[in-house]
């Protein structure tokens, strides 16, 4: 289980500012950098950019600072029950890595905070860890994809955030040169990344939601086979039965009958 001792969120210092602990700290040390510094940590020096993280195991000397101007991260300090668990999950430890993109990570520092903050125990023990995990497991995810480069990591995380956004409102699906336009790249780029990260191209899983949802709503309500054609964003109801038979297998009412 993770406990935290202390942290903050947007934490500012001037560029007079250095932190330095030469023996480093009883605890691990996670910092999500948001300006450029220079690290000094167990002997070795790093010029770290905006954006990356780093994970401090206890002991490790280290200070940092932003010679060039104002210091910014977000910081939490923090044990573990089982250290050695820890240790070998991360191989990355004392070494600073850039990130794709940090705000998903300041959102779980500062949810980690206000759980510590103001939720009453035992319930804060138990939010920050499930919390914790997420941040670590994002952390591991991000370094696997970091080792296999390719073309979609500049455009990984916007590209997922599209296709959620698709998933939760596919009534209103912008064509592809919207989406392309929306992440900076041209239609036919955005079709090939989109197809290489999902495995299935943007088109098919407009179709692939909207099918999905006929579905659910087929089990879960009385409504009319049209009057879910309808409310999926189909027009024409023989072509709500073409798609749905080619991706079901079956018709909907058939559909309906065989499942419930």
């Amino acid at each position: 289980m993770y406990q935290i001792l202390r942290g903050g969120c947007n934490s500012k210092h001037p560029s007079s500012f250095i932190m330095s602990r030469p023996d480093g700290l009883p605890c691990f040390v996670l910092l999500i950098i948001r300006t450029q510094g220079l690290f000094q940590i167990a002997g070795k020096q790093y010029q770290v950019t905006p954006g990356s993280a780093l994970i401090l195991s206890p002991g490790t000397p280290y200070s940092y600072s932003n010679p060039d101007g104002e210091y910014v991260d977000d910081w939490l300090h923090f044990t573990t029950t089982n250290e050695d668990a820890f240790h070998s999950m991360l191989p990355f430890m004392n070494i600073p890595f850039v990130l794709s993109n940090t705000e998903s990570y300041t959102t779980l520092v500062h949810q980690i905070m206000l759980e510590h903050a103001y939720t009453p125990q035992p319930y804060s023990f138990e939010n920050i860890d499930a919390l914790f995990r997420v941040l670590i497991n994002h952390l591991l995810v991000h370094q696997q994809n970091a080792s296999q480069p390719t073309a979609i990591s500049p455009y990984k995380s916007q590209l997922q955030a599209l296709r959620l956004e698709l998933q939760n409102n596919f009534l209103n699906t912008p064509d592809i040169k919207e989406s392309a336009a929306s992440i900076g790249i041209s239609e036919s780029y955005f079709q090939h990344l989109y197809t290489e990260l999902f495995g299935i191209s943007y088109q098919q899983d407009v179709i692939h939601f909207r099918i999905e949802y006929a579905k659910n709503l087929l089990l879960t309500t009385v409504l009319t086979v049209e009057e879910i054609a309808e409310l999926c964003g189909y027009n024409n109801e023989i072509h709500f039965y073409r798609q749905f038979k080619k991706i079901a297998g079956q018709t909907p009412a058939k559909f309906r009958k065989n499942h419930i």
